[in-house]
Order: C-alpha cells, then sequence, then structure tokens
C-alpha cells in the first residue's frame, strides 16, 4: 500500500476511483475516512455500454427497479437519487454529461435528503461491478486492486 512506503514526503488527500451503487467502495470509503483521505467518485450514474473500455453485460444503472422507486418517492430522477447517494456518503462525486437539461439536473441534488431507509437499500445493490475494468497496469506494485480495498 503507497501509504506504507518508505520515506513517503506527501500523503495523498484525495483519492479518486469509481465508484457506484453496484461498486459501492465501502471498505474504502472507511479507509479514506480514517485517513483524512477525500474519496471522489467517476462513474456514479454507470457508463455507455457501447464505450470499447466498459465491462458489456452489466446492469444500466439509471434503469435499477430499486434506485427508481426511491426515486419516484422522492420525486426526483433515477440520476439525481444516485448522486445524493454518494454525497450523502461524504464522498465527492463527479457526473459527466454532455446535455444542459441533465447538467441542470444533476445540480438538483441538494434539496432533499435520502432517508436511512434510503441509504440502507442502496447499500444492498453493491455487487462489486467494475465498469472500467483497466488491467493495463496490474504487473505495476501499486496496482489499486492488489490491495484488499
Amino acid at each position: 500500500m503507497i501509504l506504507n512506503k518508505p520515506g513517503l514526503k506527501y500523503k495523498p488527500v484525495c483519492n479518486q476511483v469509481e465508484c457506484h451503487l453496484y461498486f459501492n467502495q465501502s471498505k474504502l470509503l472507511d479507509f479514506c475516512k480514517s485517513k483524512d483521505i477525500v474519496l471522489t467518485a467517476y462513474g456514479v450514474l454507470g457508463s455507455d455500454p457501447e464505450k470499447e473500455w466498459v465491462t458489456k453485460n452489466y446492469p444500466v444503472i439509471l434503469e435499477d427497479p430499486v434506485l427508481n422507486v426511491i426515486a419516484e418517492k422522492h420525486q426526483r430522477t433515477a440520476a439525481q437519487v444516485a448522486l445524493r447517494y454518494q454525497l450523502q456518503r461524504g464522498l465527492v462525486v463527479l457526473a459527466k454529461s454532455f446535455t444542459e437539461k441533465r447538467i441542470r439536473e444533476n445540480f438538483q441534488v441538494f434539496d432533499f435528503q435520502l432517508t436511512p431507509e434510503d441509504k440502507e437499500t442502496q447499500d444492498g445493490l453493491n455487487g462489486n461491478l467494475l465498469y472500467f475494468k483497466d488491467t493495463y497496469f496490474a504487473d505495476h506494485p501499486d496496482y489499486p486492486f492488489n490491495d484488499e480495498y
């Protein structure tokens, strides 16, 4: 683990990782919080399965029936609920969109709260599914997926 390297001069203050309902990184989040490292989430809304670098045949996050029930309950979109979930867990959230409508919609996540039950339900969706499996650097000694987190 990089934090245990001898001679480490600067401790990381931010760790940017794939994090979404199907790969919620709970253990890593707890570890980062214990070390005062901010966890930044990308891929929160999943990714376009047509892209060559995205794992094929994984469920589409925004079509998840459980997520959509919670969204309907709060009169929000599935995307807004998925974003709010990560924010309430204490993550910095990166949401990528190309359309003005969705960009505006993604900002409308600060005027509602998910209940503890909503959060617990979403926690239960975790399946450790990585949409972005990058094995190019798998032989590097600091390859992140060699650690238990």
